[in-house]
């Protein structure tokens, strides 16, 4: 139980903050798997995010302090569940 406890004080809080759909603040996040000017996949604590849009620049990346800024034409941010794939595998191969 005392593990249980340990590993959600852990979890980094996530927020989000999206002005005119031209920028885009988060925190929380841990890390940016890839990005480009249509897409930036970043992961938090919660899952992975996908941002979707056009001439999307990553102004700010700081996984010491869980922040990420983005600029661009913001059209869709999309949330996946925390270990999606792993659960895919474990039922194909069980």
């Amino acid at each position: 139980m005392q593990e249980f406890i340990n590993e959600k004080s852990e979890i980094k809080n996530h927020s989000m903050s999206v002005n005119n759909r031209e920028s885009l603040e988060m925190t929380g996040i841990r890390d940016v798997s890839s990005f480009n000017e249509e897409e930036v996949n970043a992961l938090c604590d919660c899952g992975s995010i996908l941002i979707k849009g056009s001439h999307l620049l990553v102004e700010t990346l700081d996984t010491e302090n869980g922040i990420l800024k983005v600029n661009g034409r913001i059209t869709a941010v999309v949330y996946s569940e925390k270990n999606v794939s792993k659960k895919l595998f474990g039922k194909v191969f069980s």
